[in-house]
């Protein structure tokens, strides 16, 4: 556990493990980290057998949509970087992928989700889970995606 002031927060290696329970991912699972703790969420991912993990700096083409079955951003940021990560690296993320965001005070959700609605992405299920510090896990829906599948 780290401490910040008068908060309390678990290390990157537990974020990473009550990220895989929260987001059901398997370790065939394409993963992309992100966020200030990302470097190390790979190495916690690596030590649970996953292979398919990858640092998300940024969707840099349209090619590079929907690769993330899973993405994890992780590490103490302000409401700000957060938000601009979220904007980055959320093209990165399959259709019905899983986005679970260490979140470090409650007004954060609503930011979170203001961002992916400006990208068009719905948000069909939402867990913000505080036994590991403050996890959301929102599971999205991608209108591109839908329109291919009809």
């Amino acid at each position: 556990m780290r401490t910040f002031g008068a908060n309390v927060f678990a290390s990157p290696n537990q974020v990473v493990k009550r990220a895989i329970f929260l987001s059901t991912a398997c370790v065939g699972d394409r993963v992309s980290v992100a966020g200030p703790d990302g470097l190390a969420a790979m190495v916690a991912l690596c030590r649970e057998g996953f292979d398919r993990v990858e640092c998300a700096r940024q969707a840099t083409c349209g090619g590079a949509d929907d690769v993330s079955d899973v993405m994890l951003i992780v590490g103490p940021m302000d409401s700000e970087d957060l938000t601009a990560t979220v904007r980055r690296t959320a093209r990165l993320l399959r259709d019905g992928g899983r986005l679970v965001v260490q979140l470090m005070r409650a007004g954060d959700d609503p930011k979170v989700r203001a961002v992916l609605a400006s990208m068009g992405v719905t948000v069909t299920a939402t867990l913000i889970d505080r036994s590991c510090g403050r996890l959301a896990t929102y599971t999205v829906r991608r209108p591109a995606a839908l329109r291919r599948a009809s």
